[in-house]
Parts: structure tokens; sequence; C-alpha cells
């Protein structure tokens, strides 16, 4: 379970309910009128603007946000790799491994020595395996890029219905009994639309950006721990490589993410 993704959300309800209480419940939480119309316009544009397949995914990987990254971590990966190491030295080469039973990094270790035992080759090697980690941030950029998209949008609408609210406000100033509500609908849109930008999208947008630049750490630590194995590096040579090169490895892909 991720407790600081919790922790927020937790933190993000809280202060909402501090909020309603304190100003009133009515103009933060229970005009449907502004909620319909910032939730409406944002459905509608997320309709319009991406398919449903990519939606599901966006959600999925926002909820998947809330529990522990099913990878394991940098220094797991090379204990993982160094323990392939001292198997291949010992049983004769990088064939051996090929009768492991490898389910390391929900079967991505197992798809990088099957690669490496059917090709024997690096440079195919990584050309096949890269192939994967490319696909893989690739859905995780699109997935983040559905939380920046609303997040621009929602506070559009929100400014779009406190313009509406306002035109409404105009035309009824003539009638004081009525302008309370006209107001009402102008500021909670405004409200609405900023609560989902700032307390949903931005973060959810960077968290998901952080955990795929970990993956991508992690993925490419395995695929340079399994060429160095496929070169017959002994186990000592390929630990202190994939320490050195992780840092490396990770600044390269948090210039290749897409900002949050």
């Amino acid at each position: 379970m991720n407790g600081t993704a919790w922790l927020g959300a937790l933190g993000t309800v809280a202060l909402l309910v501090f909020a309603a209480a304190h100003y009133g419940a009515q103009l933060l939480l229970a005009n449907g009128v502004a909620l319909l119309f910032v939730v409406g316009g944002i459905a509608a544009s997320c309709l319009l603007g991406f398919p449903l397949s990519r939606l599901a995914s966006a959600l999925r990987r926002a909820w998947a946000l809330f529990f522990a990254a099913g990878l394991p971590t940098e220094q797991e990966a090379v204990q993982e790799i160094l323990r392939l190491a001292r198997i291949a030295q010992s049983q004769g080469g990088l064939l051996a491994l090929a009768r492991e039973n490898l389910t390391f990094a929900d079967g991505f270790l197992m798809r990088a020595v099957l690669a490496a035992v059917s090709t024997g080759d690096a440079q195919e090697t990584r050309h096949m395996v890269e192939r994967e980690i490319r696909k893989r941030r690739i859905q995780a950029e699109e997935d983040a890029n559905v939380f920046r998209t609303v997040g621009v949008l929602s506070p559009m609408f929100g400014l779009l219905g406190t313009l509406l609210g306002m035109i409404r406000l105009m035309s009824i100033m003539q009638n004081p009994a009525q302008a309370g509500p006209a107001m009402a609908v102008a500021l909670a849109s405004a409200f609405f639309g900023i609560c989902v930008a700032n307390f949903v999208c931005v973060p959810v947008a960077g968290h998901m950006r952080l955990r795929a630049i970990e993956e991508l750490v992690i993925l490419d630590t395995l695929l340079e721990g399994v060429l160095d194995l496929l070169s017959s590096k002994p186990p000592a040579y390929i630990s202190v490589h994939l320490t050195g090169t992780a840092e490396r490895r990770r600044e390269q892909a948090r210039a290749q993410a897409v900002p949050a």
C-alpha cells in the first residue's frame, strides 16, 4: 500500500470537509448545477479527446498509485541479476537460466533472458527488449497525459460556469431573491474546477510520472544485467556496472519524461 497517496487523499477530503463545515456546505459541496457543469464538461471533453480504452487505462493506473508498485526495487533487481550470474557461472552459461522459473518483475526478466538465449547477440537482444520498455513508457506518458489534459480543462469549465453565473446574475439583478443562487453557481463552478485540477489531476499526473521513471530505471537495470550475463561478465563486474549506471539512467529517464 502506498501510504503517501492515501495520506494525500485523506488530507484532501479532510480539507474539503473542513471548508464545507466552516463556510457552508451548500455553496461548496451541494451546488449540483455547478458540479454538473464542471464534471459534465470534463467528461464530454474526455470522451471527445480520448478513446475509452485510454480513459480506462488512465483510471486503472491512477488507482494503482494507491498501492505498492508491482516491480521490485533497484537493489532487488541488482541482487536477482547477481543470483543469476552465479547460476550461469556455475552451470555453464546463459542456457542454464532458461530453465529457471523467472517470475521476477512480472515476467520481464524471463522475457529478457529468453530473448538473449534465442538471439545470442547483445545488440539484437537490446533491440527486442527495449521495444517493450519503450511501449511501457509511452503507455505511462499517455495515461498521465489524460490527467494533465483534465487538469487544464477543469479550471476552464469552472471559469465558464462562473461567466454563465454572472450573466444570469446580471439578468436578474432587479430580483434580489434570485441573485444569491446565481452568484453561488458562479463561485461554486470556479471552486469545483480549481479543486479538480489541483487536488486530483496535477498530483496524480506527477505521481504517474515519478512511478514511470522508477519503472524505467528498474527495467533498464534488468536489461543491462541480462546483457552482462550474455557477455559472461563475472558477478563482481556486474554489481559495479549496474550500481554505477542506475543513477545515470534515472537522469536520462527524467529528461525524456514529459513534465507533469
